[in-house]
């Protein structure tokens, strides 16, 4: 059930338009429920999400632990982006936002926490920088939180890429009449120590030729044998795995081409796999 629930939150938040969704502290404080140490959320213009654990870089100094992430500020904007914080249970969370993009974290507290101190932020060239202050005892709360602190599992987004769950809640997305971009990809890497992915809308490729309708989509490092192509309805879904990477991309098929497996065309050349679908008749 809690890989479920947070395969549907993933899957509703690569767009914001959709009804009843928020990405907020909210949204973090329910991911930081899988235990990993650290996170990072970023979505741009409600049409990217990425998904990163660990996500933050941390140093340790004598005024406590820095945590650090990138952000993507203008050259010559000089506006401090809007940020909120909170706290619950063993984890810090905090909310960062700049014109168009929105970024979420969330790390589990330092065992020398020092909840009296106050927390510095600071914000400049690019990075956002946060100092959880600690003090020279152990927080015997805090220590609690050690039997998960260096754990990337157990967490749902190991399995959630699954074709048959995930495709078919994007194919609803892209479906839906407030979400303009018709197709969809969503990537993810794992390399055991950490956990990457990414969702777009749009991301792939589509063009009418006189063949018919034919689809592109980068996959870097794959062969044809590692990909799969297939109908869910009338989106073409293709499917592509090997050891630690996984991609699931859709497209939906206007009215006027075939919208069956045996009929198309499957290419692969320099890392990009094209579909073309004959017209019909």
């Amino acid at each position: 059930m809690a890989s479920s629930s947070c395969l549907l939150r993933l899957a509703s938040s690569i767009v914001a338009s959709l009804p009843n969704f928020t990405f907020d502290l909210q949204f973090v404080m329910v991911q930081a429920e899988t235990g990993v140490p650290s996170a990072l959320f970023t979505k741009v213009k409600d049409e990217e999400l990425t998904v990163q654990m660990p996500g933050l870089k941390q140093t340790e100094t004598e005024e406590g632990v820095w945590v650090s992430f990138e952000i993507n500020v203008p050259a010559g904007n000089n506006q401090r982006p809007g940020m909120r914080i909170g706290f619950e249970g063993f984890n810090f969370f905090f909310q960062l936002q700049t014109p168009e993009t929105v970024y979420l974290a969330s790390i589990k507290l330092p065992e020398k926490f020092n909840p009296h101190a106050d927390l510095k932020i600071t914000i400049g060239d690019g990075v956002c920088s946060v100092c959880l202050p600690t003090q020279k005892t152990v927080d015997p709360f805090l220590a609690k939180a050690n039997i998960n602190r260096n754990l990337i599992r157990p967490t749902p987004y190991c399995e959630m890429f699954d074709r048959s769950e995930l495709g078919r809640m994007l194919c609803e997305v892209i479906a839906h009449p407030g979400v303009k971009s018709k197709s969809f990809t969503a990537y993810k890497k794992d390399t055991g120590d950490s956990i990457y992915m990414k969702g777009n809308l749009a991301g792939v490729k589509m063009l009418v030729i006189r063949e018919g309708l034919c689809v592109w989509l980068s996959m870097p490092g794959f062969e044809l044998k590692d990909v799969e192509a297939g109908f869910e309805s009338d989106t073409l879904i293709v499917e592509g795995k090997r050891e630690g990477e996984h991609y699931i991309a859709g497209v939906r098929v206007p009215e006027g081409f075939c919208k069956e497996k045996d009929v198309m065309k499957r290419e692969m050349q320099d890392g990009v796999f094209k579909a073309t679908l004959p017209r019909v008749g």
